[in-house]
This record gives structure tokens, sequence and C-alpha cells, in this order.
């Protein structure tokens, strides 16, 4: 049987527009154990001793933006995505391909660390927004197709 992000607790797309799904979105597991184990697999160069600080899912979704992964954090009926600051074409083209069907989600962007908090741009957050709104709306305020090649 196919994994499909939307049943997914937490999907990574890499660089290569490669998912990398975790979990059942009906699991009682915390985001943050799926977040750790791809982390301690793929990316052994992030710090995870500072997770006290702030929202530990968003600190790591922030940290694997930084070297160019999408993380998507699924709810029962609310989905987040967090954007590196610059998409490739392998990365959009998943984005494009994803059926979520209507469920609604936000997306963050622009992310920075601002005194040990993460600052972002933000769409979607009043549950307004599918998967294909919220991108159109970030191509729309990117104003280019950002992408890294």
């Amino acid at each position: 049987m196919e994994r499909k992000i939307i049943d997914s607790k937490v999907t990574t797309i890499d660089e290569s527009g490669i998912p990398h799904i975790m979990g059942r979105v009906n699991e009682q597991s915390k985001h943050v154990k799926y977040l750790l184990d791809y982390i301690n697999i793929n990316h052994l160069d992030i710090d995870v001793s500072n997770l006290s600080l702030g929202n530990v899912d968003e600190r790591l979704a922030y940290q694997l933006a930084l070297l160019g992964d999408i993380t998507y954090l699924n709810g029962n009926n609310f989905g987040m995505f967090y954007f590196p600051d610059e998409l490739t074409e392998e990365q959009l083209e998943t984005l494009n391909n994803i059926d979520l069907g209507n469920q609604k989600v936000g997306l963050c962007f622009d992310m920075v660390e601002v005194e040990g908090n993460i600052m972002r741009k933000v769409i979607g957050m009043n549950n307004d927004c599918t998967l294909r709104i919220a991108l159109e709306e970030y191509l729309t305020r990117k104003n280019t197709k950002n992408f890294r090649r």
C-alpha cells in the first residue's frame, strides 16, 4: 500500500524533491519524535541540544529549512508547511503533485531566528487555504518562481 502525505504525521521534502513520509496522522506520537528520527539519520550536523526554547516542532522545521528541506507537520484537520528560503524545481514539482484534498494548511516562509525566537511570514493561518491556494499566494508574494538550481 502506497503511503500518502495526507496520512502522514510528518513529511519532509528534500532538495531533490523526494518526500520522506513518517508516522500516521492519527498516532498519539508527537511530531518531534519523527523530526528527531529524521534528523538523526539525515542531518547529524543539526544541534538538537537547545530544544527547550519555544515551539520544538517549529524550531526543528526551521533547522531543516536552513538545510533546504521542506517540512510538513500534519494534524487531524490542519497541516503546516515550513519552507526553506528558496525552493528547488524538484521541490516545487513535488508540492504541485501532493494531493491533500480540501485539507486546510498554513505555510511558513522567510524564517529567521531573532533572539532565540523564530520569526516568519505566514499564509493560511485563518484556516482558509488549501495547499494549492497557499502555494499560489506564496509564489505571488515571492514575485518569481524562486528556485535554487
